[in-house]
């Protein structure tokens, strides 16, 4: 198997794991985001570090995983309304720039 498809098979666990926590967060569950923030945070390294290229048939995935946290974060808001977003901790300017810099990789 090729590095490549152990990404995605990554992206699609991340995905899967995902999944799980919003199930858990609406059965009124606590659930610890700590191992998937840093799965997440490995396999979006890994995906960036490619040629642009190598990194075109993870665009599907990619997509996925950002409707999946985009899910999970709708999720937490409506849970617990006063979570401090990104760009308030670090500043919208910082949140942006680094947010762009991710999406130049996938168009």
């Amino acid at each position: 198997m090729n590095d490549l498809q152990i990404l995605k098979d990554e992206l699609l666990k991340i995905e899967s794991l995902i999944a799980t926590a919003v199930r858990l967060l609406d059965e009124g569950r606590v659930v610890d985001l700590k191992a998937l923030e840093e799965r997440t945070k490995r396999a979006c390294d890994a995906a960036l570090a490619l040629p642009r290229a190598d990194s075109r048939p993870l665009v599907p995935a990619m997509e996925a995983l950002l409707a999946a946290l985009d899910a999970l974060t709708a999720n937490l808001r409506d849970r617990f309304s006063e979570m401090p977003t990104l760009s308030s901790l670090i500043g919208s300017d910082t949140a942006a720039g680094a947010y762009g810099q991710t999406m130049k990789h996938f168009p």
